[in-house]
């Protein structure tokens, strides 16, 4: 079962709350408004609540995905056995986008017209250097201290695991050790997802949910249209990446849509 919650509130007309990827919660609606008891069971209002969400995991905006294209792009190993559940999670955590983003680098972000500062760069590389560690202790040639810091943030049952498989086997083996990316390596990259990637995906997601009519054809063919759009978005990560596999299944699907959106409209023609 789960634990108490941390928190349990009412929400009034224009409150927004944000829930981070994979936290459990859930919804209810209180019988009765702010004008009458909640438990007098005398609703005198409709209560209408509105979820919203861009799937970061579906359209890599995510510290897994950025690790991926980086290594891809430096001719890197990529996969990975993760033996810790709290450094999975931490490596699914969304970019910091919008309002998690450093303290009024957002803002600057839009006033320099979707470039980040170099400062911004650095929270993320410092962040991303932090989790390629914590992901592969063994596998980076950094200073032994830098590994000992990373892994004593994470709790001890995980702590404990890692440094097990960091421990020498016997009988001894060695270990070649690779150079971390570095802060000008991951740049590139880091940008891409920021200025390219993330860019337009949020200005897809702001098209389709503009002006929305669920009983208009209109709608619909906008909502089909910004599907495939991102899809091409997908295909350019894939490509820009250097993942062959992923560009073309992402192409291969705006193909297949386009066949589908054909045939049905030719049968709706009939």
């Amino acid at each position: 079962e789960m634990r108490e919650p941390i928190l349990d509130i009412v929400m009034e007309a224009g409150d927004v709350l944000y829930v981070p990827t994979g936290f459990p919660h859930t919804t209810d609606t209180v019988q009765g408004t702010t004008n009458t008891s909640a438990d007098d069971g005398n609703a005198t209002t409709t209560s209408v609540h509105l979820t919203m969400g861009l799937d970061t995991h579906v359209f890599g905006l995510t510290y897994a995905h950025l690790r991926w294209a980086i290594l891809q792009r430096m001719k890197k190993v990529h996969s990975i056995a993760i033996r810790t559940d709290e450094v999975y999670w931490q490596t699914l955590e969304t970019l910091p986008l919008g309002f998690l983003a450093p303290k009024g680098e957002w803002e600057r972000f839009h006033d320099k017209g979707g470039v980040m500062s170099d400062e911004y760069v650095d929270v993320v590389a410092a962040e991303m250097r932090r989790l390629l560690i914590a992901l592969e202790p063994q596998r980076w040639n950094v200073p032994p201290k830098e590994i000992e810091e990373v892994l004593s943030h994470l709790t001890e049952t995980d702590h404990k695991t890692t440094l097990t498989s960091t421990s020498t086997s016997t009988p001894p083996v060695t270990i070649t050790r690779e150079p971390i990316p570095t802060r000008d390596e991951m740049t590139p990259i880091i940008r891409y997802f920021f200025e390219t990637h993330a860019v337009n995906l949020f200005a897809i997601q702001n098209h389709m949910f503009t002006n929305v009519d669920p009983h208009s054809d209109d709608t619909i063919m906008k909502a089909y249209h910004s599907s495939q759009d991102q899809n091409k978005i997908m295909g350019d990560l894939g490509a820009f990446a250097g993942n062959v596999d992923m560009k073309e299944r992402y192409e291969v699907m705006e193909q297949k849509r386009e066949e589908w959106a054909r045939d049905a409209l030719a049968a709706n023609q009939k």
